[in-house]
């Protein structure tokens, strides 16, 4: 993954939703290409974010068993310019899940402004084909980090319980 687009998750419901915060930097790389005087968020980037969020609630809510992989982004709307200094919180829900694939609604908020929405559908692939070991630790390590002073909500892992 280059680019981490949260920086901290703050609330996550096991297999409901999760809300995260991601500050937005002069300093990252992206704003040197888009737009050079004039720099905002490219919406690619708006649906990274989200994704990201998603994917770390359902793999946290497996307890790391499934690897969710984005398939499909519906129904994107960007409704105002992210720029750097603007703080935004994303917020994911999941709609339905079967088995292998899940449907959630994805938002990110800049204060109580809704400034992008989606929809995205997940295939979920068992963990161990995606992540061997070295990369798995990798993986769990930026979900750790993610999930420090997070509100956890009915999980009952043991790890959930660090």
């Amino acid at each position: 993954m280059r680019f981490l687009l949260i920086d901290k998750i703050l609330t996550i419901e096991y297999n409901k939703r999760i809300s995260a915060l991601k500050n937005i930097a002069l300093s990252e790389e992206v704003f040197r290409d888009h737009f050079v005087g004039y720099p905002v968020v490219p919406g690619s980037l708006m649906i990274e974010s989200v994704a990201q969020a998603a994917t770390a609630l359902l793999e946290i809510s497996s307890d790391y068993k499934v690897k969710a992989i984005l398939t499909i982004v519906e129904k994107a709307k960007f409704r105002e310019l992210i720029k750097p200094g603007n703080t935004l919180v994303i917020k994911v829900e999941i709609v339905s899940m079967q088995n292998d694939s899940a449907l959630l609604d994805a938002y990110i908020f800049l204060g109580e402004k809704l400034v992008m929405d989606c929809k995205l559908v997940f295939v979920l692939k068992p963990a161990d084909i995606f992540y061997p070991p070295k990369v798995r630790a990798f993986m769990e390590s930026i979900y750790d980090y993610w999930l420090e002073g997070a509100e956890l909500i009915g999980f009952q892992t043991e790890r959930s319980k660090k």
